[in-house]
């Protein structure tokens, strides 16, 4: 018997477990290494939460819940940045224009 602290068994075990893993992490390793593209009102998602790329044209029958005060520049999902197009925690991997407007929309404090 040995008083090692590792048993080999379990170590061979842990190392065979993530060289498997790697293959499966791959697309999604490729992903976050893409860089951002713009935001369409054409992409599913925005098409879905009702993003307008600019707010002044959002129609308030169609979203009702919609005011003029509201846009991406001052809503809570809306990341820290500089420029017209910025990451917003909704549209993960697509930049926002800052003067849109989508149905997820919050006062930012």
């Amino acid at each position: 018997m040995s008083d090692s602290k590792f048993d080999r068994r379990q170590l061979l075990k842990n190392v065979v477990l993530g060289a498997i893993s790697i293959p499966a992490l791959a697309p999604e390793l490729a992903r976050a290494a893409a860089p951002p593209v713009n935001l369409t009102e054409s992409d599913p998602t925005a098409h879905a939460l009702g993003y307008h790329e600019n707010a002044s044209k959002v129609d308030v029958k169609a979203f009702p819940t919609f005011k003029p005060t509201q846009k991406c520049s001052n809503c809570l999902q809306l990341q820290a940045g500089t420029g017209d197009h910025r990451p917003c925690n909704i549209f993960v991997g697509k930049l926002v224009n800052v003067n849109g407007w989508c149905q997820v929309w919050v006062q930012k404090t």
